[in-house]
């Protein structure tokens, strides 16, 4: 019997597992709710498998994503407890509020939350055809609509050039708009990453980059001192590096250039530019980061990039201007 139950599970595709969870989990939760299945793409064209469940109550509805559960799956979890833990998170993650639609329809009641975030160009070309954006080196700024903060983090919905186009709103104006609201409602946290690490990092993908960088598990702030930018709730905290004049009070601070190593979209690690030994070497290394330890669509970029302090512009090697 048990060989039997892992030939099945050996043989059952990810699609297949996904149609019985949902069929599973429908059953369970009665007609009261609607449960199905949604194909989502993230940023850097990552595709996933989402299970929606809806409910009268509400029209805000979390996407499950369903490769990890696969994952524990094929390792031996049975079904029962795969969709106890995606009802577990589903419980986690409700609300009861409801979004008021007109907020989308009207530009003075959302021109107060709309905010920008970075994302590589290259890994989103296809996206960026269906969204207002703003090249910037070998990036794009692009614009959300901030929600409000769910269980210690930010919600945002993702601008499309229909908005602009219901909105009556240029590039421009949701541009100076985003770098008006972003600093006030996004905030900054910028810690030394002793710090950080002596708080057992949520980001392991980060940790794990140090550790690629130097070969230490723990930084010297002496030899190597590094700190983490992100934003107040550590997600798409990367903007920070665009806010005004942030980096240069920091680079006067150190009286150097500053560093700027990509860690993820969620957050940056700045270094002293006197302390960095091999630029080059430094993308070596975050090359590799990116392939073992950062998850495909929190890749933000495969190489490091420098702010000038003399200049005040972010660049992307020493001593050129790609702006």
């Amino acid at each position: 019997m048990q060989g039997k139950d892992f030939k099945e599970r050996d043989c059952m595709s990810f699609d297949g597992f996904c149609i019985s969870v949902r069929i599973d989990i429908q059953r369970r939760l009665g007609d009261s709710f609607l449960v199905y299945l949604n194909d989502v793409t993230k940023n850097n064209d990552t595709k996933l498998k989402a299970l929606v469940i809806t409910e009268q109550d509400t029209n805000l509805h979390p996407n499950i994503y369903m490769e990890g559960f696969y994952d524990r799956y094929r390792n031996g979890v049975s079904l029962v407890e795969i969709e106890e833990a995606i009802l577990q998170v589903y419980r986690e993650s409700r609300t009861e509020k409801r979004l008021d639609i007109s907020l989308f329809t009207d530009w003075k009641k959302v021109k107060e939350r709309i905010i920008f975030k970075l994302v590589n160009f290259d890994r989103n070309r296809e996206l960026l055809n269906d969204i207002p954006h703003r090249k910037f080196l070998d990036l794009a700024i692009v614009y959300e609509c901030f929600l409000g903060v769910n269980d210690g983090g930010g919600a945002s919905i993702l601008i499309h050039n229909s908005h602009l186009d219901l909105w009556k709103v240029t590039e421009d104006e949701l541009h100076t708009t985003a770098f008006r609201n972003t600093p006030e409602l996004m905030g900054c946290s910028f810690l030394n990453m002793k710090e950080v690490l002596q708080k057992l990092m949520d980001s392991e993908g980060e940790k794990e980059l140090l550790e690629g960088l130097w070969g230490v598990e723990e930084a010297d702030d002496n030899r190597f001192p590094m700190y983490v930018l992100t934003n107040r709730y550590k997600i798409h905290g990367n903007g920070c590096i665009l806010y005004k004049n942030l980096l240069k009070k920091i680079s006067e601070e150190w009286g150097c250039d500053i560093c700027i190593i990509p860690s993820s979209v969620h957050e940056t690690i700045l270094m002293p530019m006197d302390k960095v030994e091999s630029y080059g070497g430094m993308s070596q290394m975050i090359c590799e980061a990116n392939r073992t330890a950062v998850m495909p669509d929190e890749i933000l970029s495969d190489h490091p990039y420098l702010f000038v302090r003399e200049t005040g512009k972010i660049t992307m090697q020493e001593g050129m201007d790609y702006e």
